[in-house]
């Protein structure tokens, strides 16, 4: 399966929502398999982004412990740009969609970030 890094991050969230829930031990069992195959492209990926953040952001004046990078900041533009590189960057993985059951309630929003890795059944 074609993916790029944009797609497995914004699946993290969902993802751990899904798993939270009850699910039959063969279910249960895919959905952590498929968690950690997307966490081997999604750890490094997000180590990338945190690494542009501390280059291009700087300290948040209430939280000076918190680093942002500003809209209003000179190396915003760029941020972006190098941003915008990791997020479309193309992984090949080898996935097979997981089959949960229909009587799972799910968010729409949810089922948008799954859509490519989870089927209902």
């Amino acid at each position: 399966m074609k993916l790029n890094n944009g797609e497995i991050l914004n699946s993290k969230e969902p993802l751990e929502e899904l798993i939270r829930q009850k699910f039959p031990v063969r279910t249960a069992l895919a959905l952590l398999k498929l968690a950690r195959k997307l966490d081997e492209v999604l750890i490094p990926a997000q180590e990338v982004r945190n690494g542009l953040i501390r280059t291009y952001g700087s300290p948040n004046k209430d939280n000076p412990a918190l680093i942002e990078v500003r809209p209003d900041s000179e190396g915003f533009a760029k941020y972006c740009e190098e941003l915008g590189e990791l997020l479309s960057e193309e992984v090949e993985l080898v996935l097979k969609p997981v089959a949960i059951p229909d009587t799972v309630e799910v968010s729409p929003a949810t089922m948008v970030a799954l859509e490519k890795f989870i089927t209902v059944a």
